[in-house]
């Protein structure tokens, strides 16, 4: 009985939720308008929203932006940066640099789950801009 309860024990702590889980859980489901890596968009100011599954409602939530992947996989958010936004939202509108036509904008987001505890960035998620105006066309 006991070599049972200790093979349990070393069982269930193997297969145990790790950080991100503990910080409460992964990020998922990135969308930008209510689309997954949408393209064509006309808005300066795109509704961004994420899916989270928390053990603990998040307490604060940060968004980085960039121009490309490579600058967004090295933190660099040359777009935009929300900082720590101090909220349980799962939404927020893009509040960076203006947008031009057919730019495209990398993101991910991380929350943290208690005032100190902050989880990983979410895998990224993209959005093309589409025409803004006649004059881009060219």
């Amino acid at each position: 009985m006991i070599r049972f309860l200790i093979t349990a024990l070393c069982l269930a702590w193997a297969v145990s939720p790790g950080p991100v889980a503990a910080q409460g859980g992964p990020i998922h489901d990135l969308r930008c308008e209510n689309a997954v890596n949408p393209r064509g968009l006309k808005t300066q100011q795109p509704r961004l929203s994420w899916a989270f599954d928390p053990v603990a409602p998040p307490r604060a939530y940060q968004i980085l932006a960039a121009s490309s992947e490579e600058k967004l996989n090295a933190d660099e958010a040359d777009l935009w940066d929300s900082g720590r936004v101090l909220s349980n939202r799962k939404t927020a509108e893009y509040q960076g640099k203006p947008l031009s036509s057919f730019q495209h904008c990398f993101w991910k987001v991380r929350v943290w789950s208690d005032y100190d505890s902050v989880g990983r960035y979410s895998e990224p998620a993209n959005w093309q801009m589409g025409l803004l105006s006649f004059g881009d066309s060219q």
